[in-house]
């Protein structure tokens, strides 16, 4: 197969041609793309203009560079933006139900300054770190890059972060017996750092919407905290509020 004279820029045009095989299941989802050269042969074009649409189709989720796999296909065709509506607690709880997370790492941490300063608990404190993809339940491309950190007695979570498993929160009511009085959540634009941009397949630097949530008992004590780095392309957070919500203003 070769390319053809356009004038739009080619690497669109790869774009829009790597979009449609892959939607016929000459590259099916879960299977490697082939790697640059191979692709720049096949379609007669740079291995610059491969890399640019690649990155176009990591941006969107349709494909996700794996460090060390190689290009996986996540997707059969072009992902909408994931739309959360988070505007009460219970839109919240409704959205962690309606994801799910693949963990890629665990590690035991003593907390430094700055994760101190995350979670808001004493230096030195010891938390189990979590490294996770949040996908949409159903859909194959990650919609964000997640670290959790939950206190060490809750460790076992872990081993419950399976298929379509049901939210933290959720699983510290019903398996440790932890009373969720205060959640509390940070909502603020980013630049997402190399390595969660690497993991994503998605531009170092690019823009992200950070989310983060901490999830208190009655006395105010830290029981977990989620961190949430979501590309600006696939996700979008909606939230809406009425007169009647406060009350009428002065």
């Amino acid at each position: 197969m070769t390319g053809k004279t356009t004038r739009e820029p080619r690497y669109a045009w790869l774009r829009e041609c790597l979009v449609k095989d892959i939607a016929s299941g000459k590259y099916p989802v879960g299977s490697l793309l082939p790697p640059e050269f191979q692709l720049a042969e096949t379609y007669g074009v740079s291995r610059h203009t491969v890399r640019e649409a690649t990155r176009k189709l990591a941006d969107i989720g349709l494909i996700s560079r794996r460090p060390g796999i190689g290009t996986v296909v996540c997707a059969a065709r072009d992902p909408n933006p994931y739309v959360a509506g988070l505007g009460t607690a219970k839109d919240l709880f409704d959205y962690t139900n309606a994801t799910r997370l693949e963990v890629l790492a665990r590690r035991e941490v003593a907390a430094d300054a700055a994760l101190s300063g995350l979670i808001g608990c004493p230096p030195g404190e010891a938390w189990v770190e979590l490294t996770a993809f949040r996908h949409a339940t159903g859909q194959v491309a990650p919609i964000s890059f997640t670290k959790v950190y939950l206190r060490p007695e809750f460790a076992a979570i872990e081993e419950r972060l399976r298929g379509n498993h049901i939210s933290i929160y959720a699983m510290l009511e019903r398996f440790h017996g932890q009373t969720i009085h205060t959640v509390r959540q940070e909502i603020e634009a980013a630049l997402m750092p190399a390595q969660a941009a690497r993991l994503l397949g998605v531009g170092a630097r690019s823009a992200a919407l950070l989310m983060r949530r901490a999830y208190l008992d009655a006395s105010g004590r830290v029981l977990g905290v989620s961190d949430n780095l979501y590309p600006s392309e696939r996700f979008r957070l909606v939230t809406s509020w009425s007169r009647g919500d406060a009350g009428a203003a002065d």
